[in-house]
C-alpha cells in the first residue's frame, strides 16, 4: 500500500472540537464527492491531538529505581535522579492537531486521487474549503513503508 501521513494545523480560533466537527461534517464528505468514488482511498483516517483540552493531558513516563514505569504531570518533576529514562509526551512538542493518514493501492492511485481534487474547480473548491479551517501554511506530510508486527 502506498501511504501517507499529513499533519494538519487548525486555525487558531476554532477549539477542537469544532476543527474535528468541521472536518468531519464538511471537508471529508465534500472531498469524497468531488474525487469520486473511482478515486477513493484505500484508507482514509484521522487522529486528532486534542492539545488545547485539559481532558487530554499528557503525561511523562518515567521509571523509578527499580525499573517500575511512573506516569507524573508534565509540571512537575520528581528531581530524585532515580529516572534513568523518560518519555517526554509534552503538549509543548506536538505542533499538529491531526494527522490524516490516506492509503492507496499504488502511486498512480494516490496521483489519480490528486488530480481529482486538484484541477480546475475542483482545486479551487477544496482550496477555498481548507482556508475556512486549516492553517495551511504549516501542513507536512510524509510517505511512509509500513511493517505490521500485530493487527
Amino acid at each position: 500500500m502506498h501511504t501517507t501521513f499529513a499533519y494538519l494545523v487548525k486555525l487558531p480560533h476554532l477549539s477542537t472540537q469544532e476543527f474535528i466537527n468541521y472536518y468531519e461534517t464538511k471537508h471529508i464528505p465534500m472531498i469524497n464527492r468531488l474525487a469520486g468514488p473511482e478515486n477513493r482511498p484505500l484508507v482514509y483516517k484521522r487522529r486528532y491531538t486534542h492539545r488545547d483540552d485539559p481532558a487530554f493531558v499528557f503525561v511523562r513516563a518515567t521509571v523509578d529505581a527499580k525499573g517500575t514505569p511512573v506516569a507524573t504531570p508534565p509540571s512537575s518533576g520528581s528531581g530524585d535522579g532515580a529516572a534513568a529514562a523518560k518519555l517526554e509526551l509534552d503538549p509543548g512538542n506536538v505542533d499538529f492537531d491531526v494527522m490524516t493518514e490516506i492509503g492507496f493501492a499504488d502511486e498512480a492511485a494516490k496521483m489519480r486521487w490528486l488530480m481529482a481534487l486538484g484541477q480546475g474547480e475542483n482545486g479551487k473548491l477544496v482550496k477555498e474549503d481548507e482556508e475556512r479551517f486549516l492553517w495551511r501554511e504549516r501542513t507536512r506530510a510524509v510517505v511512509v513503508e509500513e511493517f505490521v508486527s500485530f493487527g
